[in-house]
């Protein structure tokens, strides 16, 4: 087995039973306690498990809500905004897609513009391209994350780091101007730092409820967006200050 698919079992294993020990992980894959000892480093470092004395645990989700239940909230508004971002993408382009429902609604916008690339780590998403015959889709592979019908971990984030996109497309769970951009998972996070690493632009898809929350984790800042697309349910005052820190907003 490759370390990089052992590093892979460890992180589903954690996301089914919360913790690990080196003894026990020593014993299933047969290589040395070192050998887990490095790989258990690594993950850390990677922010996708956090050690303890003898292993290491899983990582909590903080308010994070299941798929099925956020793409059936705020519909109107999340179709408005995948609308107007789709205006965003041309014919010829590469974009990295999140998982989330937004971006679900902007899937469904872009399916029929011609000669583009979509990588995403969304099985959601993919499902809307794979009968588009003029979609070039890939998919960043990894653990599945049931919650959220999402890849992540170090397949996935080994994956993105062979592309460049021209542009990222994502939503999150809080954006505020101290805080900057947020999400609730560490794993779905870490996914969307390495895109963010990997793309010219991001372009941020946000309705009003999502302006001044925060998530667990931070993975981009305000000077990070190129382009917010909200709706037109954001106070005044809010819009005002996010312009006033140099965010386009549409």
């Amino acid at each position: 087995m490759l370390a990089a698919e052992r590093r892979n079992h460890i992180v589903r294993l954690l996301s089914s039973t919360g913790t690990v020990t080196v003894s026990q992980l020593s014993d299933e894959f047969g290589v040395t306690a070192e050998t887990i000892r490095r790989d258990l480093d690594i993950l850390e470092q990677e922010n996708l498990l956090r050690r303890i004395h003898g292993g290491a645990v899983a990582l909590q989700n903080r308010q994070e809500v299941p798929f099925d239940i956020r793409s059936e909230t705020n519909v109107e508004e999340k179709r408005l905004i995948a609308q107007k971002a789709a205006r965003f993408v041309e014919p010829g382009d590469t974009l990295f897609i999140d998982i989330s429902s937004t971006a679900m609604f902007f899937a469904k916008e872009i399916c029929k513009i011609p000669d583009i690339t979509v990588i995403t780590n969304s099985l959601i998403i993919a499902l809307e391209f794979i009968d588009k015959k003029d979609v070039t889709l890939i998919s960043t592979g990894g653990t599945l994350r049931p919650n959220s019908y999402s890849l992540v971990g170090p397949l996935a984030n080994t994956a993105i780091k062979n592309y460049r996109a021209d542009k990222f497309f994502c939503s999150c769970r809080g954006f505020s101007l101290d805080h900057g951009v947020s999400d609730s998972n560490e794993l779905e996070n870490e996914v969307k730092k390495t895109m963010l690493q990997q793309s010219s632009k991001l372009y941020l898809l946000m309705d009003h409820s999502k302006f001044g929350e925060t998530g667990l984790a931070q993975f981009a800042n305000a000077a990070d967006i190129d382009v917010l697309f909200c709706d037109n349910r954001l106070a005044e005052e809010d819009l005002r200050a996010i312009k006033m820190a140099g965010v386009t907003v549409l």
